[in-house]
């Protein structure tokens, strides 16, 4: 079983949910803040704190199956991540920010990120 974490990628919030072999169930675990936060910092520190040996990332793609502006901010990001040499898969997000209501101005970036985690280990374990 693989260490995971798993990122909901925003212009401005990420959220990160994890799942390692001593929880064996993704967990969210926080939201990421790129205007109070050094995002590559976090994550690497997230990396080391959980033994991650891969990383999962949402990603954007039209209902029509097309790239736009937030999957290039994504392929954008994911090339940042290339420098902590660990392996990224990409999965699609669509609709996934959709299954959360949200009625507060709380942020619920984390609970999307275990959302396409849970995806993922659905289609791949």
């Amino acid at each position: 079983m693989n260490n995971i974490l798993s990122i909901d990628y925003g212009e401005r919030y990420l959220g990160v949910a994890v799942r390692t072999e001593k929880t064996t169930i993704p967990i969210p675990v926080t939201v990421l803040d790129s205007k109070k936060n050094n995002i590559l910092n976090d994550i690497e520190k997230y990396i080391d704190t959980y033994n991650i040996s891969m990383i999962v990332i949402g990603y954007p793609i039209g209902l029509n199956n097309s790239e736009n502006r937030m999957t290039n901010l994504v392929n954008n990001f994911i090339n940042d991540l290339n420098i902590l040499n660990i392996e990224v898969h990409k999965i699609d997000e669509r609709l996934s920010s959709k299954l959360f209501k949200n009625s507060s101005s709380d942020r619920i970036d984390d609970l999307s990120a275990l959302e396409i985690l849970e995806s993922y280990i659905a289609q791949h374990e």
